[in-house]
């Protein structure tokens, strides 16, 4: 028998039936398959074709799943088989489920079981969250309260209660249900009707009752009065009597400036305030024994009116109104008033109406001072005009960029213009005007830096100053008669000074004068009018126009009161050049002490040290002795100035020290020890300024300079350390001089006796400088008179820096010979570098020639 006649049989096994074919055709299927047409083996589905023959097979209520040979049987959802069965093929009936008996629905709903399946509804009162009628899945549905009092079931005059799964409806007060049932539910049957409690004898006799939806009201007859009360009462939990009226006519009950009330059983009378009886009683009820008489409330002044507060009795009352120099903002009758100093009297914001509030306050307490030469009244307008100045400036810095605003009160006008974010407007100047006065000024005055958040400036023009100030005069007691009104001129620059671009001021005469016109200020440093600074430029029977410029000074350090204007732009420019070159020297010089290694002792630590003190406190007084924007930072510079010049003094104080100990104790030059030092240089003026802050804080920093303030003597914290250093350093700067006086004498004898009186006198004028004794010029400045003073103070100490720098470098040999090596060794840097150069390039054009071979 070959492969290719070869009889092939192939048993092929289909779920447990065996299928025999013969050259590939089948002889015979199993169970659950049927012979086909191409003698191939084809599924049966027992299960048939329709639900009846489904039916037939696996019975009632079932259902039929055929599978590839064979079937099985499983109850419809809703029904289980008797036996328990899931799966089954032999013929079954299976019974209906009642899913109802385990609780499928949750709370507040009814279940229906059904033939297979279940349904729940929400029992009466609720609804399905969804809004469905019926649900089937409690995780999904619920049944939540029906608000039914939401949809108003109970009626005009009820209240609806809601509770849950129900409500309920009550009657008003004064309704009653038509039923007579407390509560009810259905409006179409019960309704609440109106009480008639008149049909009661509520009101009681001598009343009529009047009856009203929902209530009543009682009313005495004519010449009856309700006890208690005294008029209509409607309230029948509460017992009212209508009683005969004797207070109808009060005077004949009671006399005069009495009130007269009703009890049960007579009229009661008492005094009116601002009276009191002749008895001393409270309440009385025979006039012809007790009588009202006047009460004199100013026999106790403070009582009545406070401090600072005059009294002025009348009938049944009183008046108060504050004393020169104080202000409240209410005055009037029967009542203590809080009398303000006007110096301590400030707006309560910087809004239009605080600022007119402040301004009639001001206004009205000047005019009842009848002494207008006084220093009292000179300092409160100086006062007024600073107030009006801030809080003006700080609504003007509300205003946009270029925004211009006019604004108008009863008391002044004012126009203010602001800029922003460092942007100067085209043509570089604004003009201000209100009702009769202008102000031409530069933005560059208006700003004063380069760069800044808000600029702003305004005019103020007040109505009524003049005629309050029109008995003034000038600083130096010329009379003075105003013409124009009186006009503040504010911008946020505080450093106001710029002689080459004045403020041009234009003034609309009130009244035309013969005599000559003069332009004046008010100068807040001595309280008085003032012509410096100011200029006439034009005037004629219409108006008058002014130049104007102000200037401040480095003099303020020291100076025991303020510095008046008159001087203020030479001292100014002292002061700026002065510090700016001492800033340079001081720099070089700290770079010379730290670098040169030759000249390294305790005297260069010093000199270090009080370089680096000295070039910060310098350096921050150019810069912030004038930054009075902000209270809190201007305070916290007042205070770094008064450490950092008290930490040069301290320091100034060690040279002194030293220098005794080199001139006088030679041996002992070297025996003091940098820690020491450094512990008082820094810590004795931390102590100072520690305690200065603890004791009055307030004292930092004032309106004009980031320094200390001259009340109540707290510029003594400054002063009185520098007087006892100064008094210290006087000492040893005698005992030196004195010893220096020896060494001189005992030099070369042939020396002349000019070249060694020229050499001390050189030797001791830089020395006093340097340890400070020439700061006893500020303290010498005590009134305007003394003025010189403040020049020389400001001439010298501005230039300490560089005085420093001339001492202890210039002049010291060792020193000028680094400078002259470091010269050198530049010069040779550049010539070698230039050398070099040369050489590079004639080495790199050899090695060219030579590589090419031309």
């Amino acid at each position: 028998m070959t492969t290719r006649h070869s009889i092939q049989l192939i048993l092929v096994i289909y779920f447990n039936n065996v299928v025999t074919q013969h050259g590939g055709e089948a002889i015979n299927c199993g169970k659950g398959f049927y012979l086909g047409t191409n003698r191939t083996c084809v599924d049966d589905n027992e299960c048939g074709e329709n639900e009846a023959e489904s039916s037939a097979l696996c019975g009632t209520n079932t259902e039929c799943h055929n599978t590839i040979g064979s079937f099985y049987c499983t109850c419809k959802k809703g029904y289980a088989s008797e036996s328990g069965e899931t799966n089954f093929t032999t013929m079954i009936h299976c019974r209906d489920i009642n899913e109802c008996e385990t609780d499928p629905c949750g709370s507040n709903a009814t279940c229906t079981n059904k033939f297979g399946e279940f349904e729940c509804t929400c029992n009466e009162g609720f609804i399905t969250t969804n809004g469905e009628r019926s649900f089937t899945d409690k995780t999904v549905t619920q049944c939540r309260d029906i608000d039914e009092c939401e949809t108003d079931p109970c009626g005009s005059n009820a209240t609806c209660t809601n509770s849950v799964g129900d409500f309920e409806c009550t009657c008003n007060e004064g309704f009653v249900s038509t039923t007579g049932e407390r509560t009810f539910t259905d409006k179409t049957i019960t309704q609440c009707q109106d009480i008639d409690e008149c049909e009661t004898d509520l009101c009681g006799s001598n009343a009529t009752c009047t009856n009203m939806i929902g209530s009543f009201s009682c009313t005495c007859s004519e010449g009856f009065v309700s006890i208690p009360g005294g008029g209509p009462f409607g309230n029948k939990n509460v017992k009212q009597l209508c009683i005969a009226d004797m207070c109808k006519d009060a005077v004949g009950t009671c006399g005069p400036n009495a009130d007269c009330s009703m009890t049960m059983e007579q009229a009661i009378c008492s005094c009116r305030t601002g009276f009191t009886s002749t008895t001393g009683e409270s309440t009385f009820t025979d006039k012809a024994k007790t009588q009202c008489k006047d009460k004199d409330e100013c026999q106790d002044t403070v009582a009545a009116c406070g401090h600072n507060a005059s009294c002025n009795n009348t009938m049944g009352g009183f008046n108060c109104t504050c004393d020169e120099g104080f202000a409240s903002s209410i005055e009037g009758s029967n009542r203590a008033i809080n009398c303000q100093d006007l110096m301590l009297l400030r707006p309560r914001s910087s809004s239009l109406q605080d600022i007119d509030v402040f301004t009639n306050q001001y206004f009205s307490s000047l005019s009842k001072i009848e002494d207008r030469h006084s220093e009292m009244f000179r300092k409160l307008v100086s006062n007024f005009l600073e107030q009006m100045e801030k809080h003006t400036l700080a609504l003007a810095n509300t205003l946009g960029h270029e925004e211009m605003k006019n604004l108008s009160t009863n008391g002044f006008d004012v126009n203010m213009q602001a800029i922003r974010n460092s942007t100067i407007p085209k043509g570089g100047r604004t003009k201000l005007s209100t009702s009769r006065n202008s102000m031409d000024i530069s933005w560059n005055n208006v700003a004063g830096n380069e760069k800044f958040d808000v600029a702003a400036a305004a005019l103020i023009s007040y109505k009524e100053l003049d005629s309050l100030m029109k008995d003034n005069q000038l600083d130096s007691g010329e009379k003075l008669e105003l013409i124009s009104e009186v006009v503040t001129a504010a911008v946020t620059n505080k450093v106001k000074e710029n002689p080459y671009d004045p403020v041009i001021l234009t003034f609309e005469n009130k009244k035309h004068s013969n005599k000559k016109v003069k332009c004046v200020y008010w100068d807040s440093s001595v309280a008085a009018w003032s012509i410096q600074g100011c200029s006439l430029r034009d005037s004629n029977v219409t108006v008058t126009v002014c130049s104007c410029t102000h200037l401040s000074s480095f003099a303020v350090l020291m100076a025991l009161h303020d510095i008046g204007e008159i001087h203020s732009f030479n001292l100014y420019v002292i002061t700026t050049v002065g510090i700016i070159l001492s800033l340079v020297c001081l720099f070089i010089s700290i770079l010379t002490f730290i670098l040169c290694r030759s000249i390294k002792s305790v005297r260069t630590t010093i000199h270090t040290h009080l370089c680096v003190s000295l070039f910060l406190a310098e350096f921050l007084f150019l810069v912030g002795i004038s930054r009075t924007e902000n209270k809190t930072s201007c305070a916290i510079i007042a205070g770094l100035l008064h450490y950092l010049f008290l930490a040069c003094f301290s320091w100034m104080l060690l040279e002194g020290i030293q220098l005794y100990l080199m001139v006088v104790k030679v041996f002992n030059a070297n025996s003091m020890r940098l820690r020491y030092m450094c512990l008082f240089g820094y810590g004795f003026p931390l102590l100072v300024v520690t305690i200065s802050a603890a004791v009055y804080s307030e004292g930092y920093g004032t309106d004009r300079y980031c320094w200390l303030s001259l009340k109540s003597g707290f510029l003594w914290a400054f002063i009185a350390p520098v007087c006892v250093i100064i008094l210290v350093n006087a000492g040893f700067f005698i005992l030196t001089v004195w010893r220096l006086v020896n060494k001189f004498s005992s030099l070369n004898p042939d020396m002349s006796e000019l070249k060694k009186v020229r050499a001390f006198t050189f030797t001791a004028i830089a020395q006093l400088c340097l340890l400070g004794c020439t700061w006893i010029f500020g303290m010498l400045h005590f009134q305007e008179n003394t003025i010189v003073m403040a020049y020389v103070f400001t001439v010298i100490n501005s230039l300490q820096g560089a005085f420093i720098f001339i001492l202890h470098c210039l002049f010291n040999k060792q020193v000028r010979d680094e400078y002259s090596k470091a010269f050198i060794r530049v010069c040779q840097m550049k010539k070698a570098s230039k050398y070099s150069e040369f050489s590079t390039f004639s080495t790199q054009g050899l090695k060219s020639t030579n590589e090419t071979g031309m």
